[in-house]
């Protein structure tokens, strides 16, 4: 997802061809307070710029609640396919934005951000609000000043861990790197926070510059070395379906069941196959 503030046009036009699989359109910490009228009242026409080369776009909105309301309003009637809600309460703030987004000509997403110590400790029933909650996010630099810690120290990867393990209970995805990216110009750091963060099951993350659209997305996508294994486990337990075992070994380790799902879903996040359904 690329961060874009609302009140730069330009930078609104060229987020459509940055190739993230969303665009955020920022209307808080981005936006100076005297320009945020202004650019949510350009907000229907933002959307569809930004989203002109098939991008998802996302607003975020404000927090103060004289500003969030028409915030989540604009978004909603200007065809955003989502929010990010920025500093989270906790569940009951998630559930009034959902109702104010029932104006949407269609069903938006919800993406709560986790930017408060306070939160972080309801951040299991955040993920569980509303069906609208799509994901979970940390705000890290927030986060990190709300805790009196350095963005860089464990306290935050254990924070954000935290917020994984409860998006994997809702059944949401886990957004996030699991280290600061403030330095957009440290491609190679952001690349090693990124990947650290796809060991930990997070789905995807953040960036404010289009030059790590490409290494994001590099980061979180399954290696050829990924692809490979998984393409071993599934014929390996195909051929052990066949031939009625149920135990197996792939490259001298033992395979059961979890690890099959795995493989499934390695090649499924490729668009290689499509993960079975639960029923």
């Amino acid at each position: 997802m690329l961060y874009v503030p609302a009140n730069v046009p330009r930078f609104v036009e060229k987020s459509a061809a940055a190739g993230a699989d969303a665009v955020v359109l920022d209307l808080e910490d981005s936006v100076p307070a005297a320009e945020k009228a202004a650019a949510r009242d350009r907000l229907a026409a933002s959307i569809a710029a930004a989203g002109a080369q098939g991008a998802s776009v996302l607003v975020r909105v404000n927090r103060p609640l004289d500003q969030a309301v028409p915030d989540i309003l604009a978004a909603a009637r200007g065809g955003a396919d989502g929010i990010l809600l920025a500093k989270t309460l906790g569940p009951e703030h998630v559930v009034l934005a959902a109702e104010l987004l029932r104006c949407a000509p269609r069903p938006m997403a919800i993406i709560p951000v986790i930017e408060t110590a306070a939160a972080l400790l309801k951040v299991e029933a955040v993920a569980a609000a509303h069906p609208s909650v799509a994901g979970l996010l940390i705000g890290g630099e927030d986060l990190a000043t709300d805790l009196s810690a350095d963005p860089e120290d464990e306290i935050l990867v254990l924070a954000k861990r935290r917020m994984a393990i409860a998006a994997a209970a809702a059944g949401v995805f886990a957004y996030g790197t699991l280290g600061t990216v403030a330095n957009y110009r440290d491609a190679e750091h952001v690349r090693r926070v990124a990947e650290a963060a796809k060991r930990s099951g997070f789905a995807g993350a953040t960036c404010i510059h289009p030059s790590l659209v490409p290494v994001l997305r590099a980061a979180f996508s399954p290696t050829e070395a990924e692809l490979g294994w998984a393409r071993r486990v599934l014929a390996a337990a195909e051929a052990a379906a066949a031939s009625g075992r149920g135990s197996l070994t792939v490259d001298g380790r033992m395979v059961d069941e979890p690890v099959v799902e795995r493989a499934r879903r390695v090649l499924a996040a490729s668009g290689l196959v499509t993960e079975p359904s639960s029923d």
